[in-house]
């Protein structure tokens, strides 16, 4: 998406999760957050303040704030002279993020396996399935929030929940395109089956296969995005010296 399409949604966001938030600050960096992760804005476009406040109805000020913290996520980069852009993450980001992904979720489902109940067990289903059926956007985002919220016990384990959360978002938007485009499709109930016969090598052979196939296809889409933004420049026949053409050959007629 591009600008206008960017600030289409950033209109529509506001008008939604307004009445949701005590303070604008909180809503504006709700808003900006889940625009970038549902994909209004291309990597590396630049972010004016001017705009992103004209569009959520606010000053600028509450926008640089939440600019800043959106830049602590991983999800915005300021440049010299240019400001705010869309990070877009490097293919080492990528697989750094990926390999602390499986070592800090596979410690966390375990954790949180070591304590499992029956009534935690019947609102992961629920959330399992709640998550699988959304594919795009926001809902998309927030609802595999709530599954691995539930799956690695938050309430009891704020700290590494934080932390995983943190690696999510670095990769967000591209997480999103991947399940968009259809690549390796996998749903949760698998994994919470896994977990209601307390199988705690089965659900971690589980988490880390889809964490495999979704690094793989995050970094697909890195070079989709990065052959779309520097195409290889046409190329033309070359001129040998003199400018002719070489499928050309000169014939002198014989003087008579």
């Amino acid at each position: 998406m591009g600008t206008q399409s960017g600030t289409r949604a950033l209109r529509d966001l506001a008008h939604r999760m307004a009445p949701g938030y005590r303070s604008v600050g909180d809503m504006v960096y709700a808003v900006l957050r889940d625009a970038l992760l549902a994909g209004a804005f291309q990597p590396g476009e630049r972010l004016r303040q001017e705009t992103l406040a004209d569009a959520i109805g606010v000053s600028r000020v509450p926008v640089r704030a939440a600019l800043l913290q959106l830049e602590s996520d991983g999800l915005v980069t300021f440049q010299p002279r240019r400001g705010a852009v869309v990070s877009a993450p490097t293919a080492d980001d990528v697989a750094e993020v990926y390999e602390l992904r499986r070592v800090l979720e596979a410690y966390a489902l375990r954790r949180s396996m070591a304590v499992m109940t029956e009534e935690r067990l019947a609102e992961l289903r629920r959330l399992a399935d709640e998550s699988d059926a959304q594919t795009e956007g926001a809902p998309f985002v927030e609802s595999r929030k709530r599954f691995y919220h539930a799956l690695y016990d938050g309430d009891r384990n704020p700290q590494l929940l934080e932390m995983v959360e943190q690696l999510r978002l670095k990769v967000g938007r591209y997480m999103l395109g991947w399940r968009l485009h259809g690549a390796g499709e996998h749903t949760h109930r698998d994994l919470v089956e896994a977990v209601s016969r307390a199988d705690a090598d089965g659900a971690e052979r589980i988490l880390t296969e889809h964490l495999e196939r979704v690094r793989d296809g995050v970094l697909g889409m890195l070079r989709h995005i990065t052959r779309a933004a520097d195409p290889e420049p046409p190329t033309t026949p070359t001129r040998p010296v003199g400018g002719r053409r070489p499928d050309r050959e000169m014939t002198c007629a014989p003087r008579t």
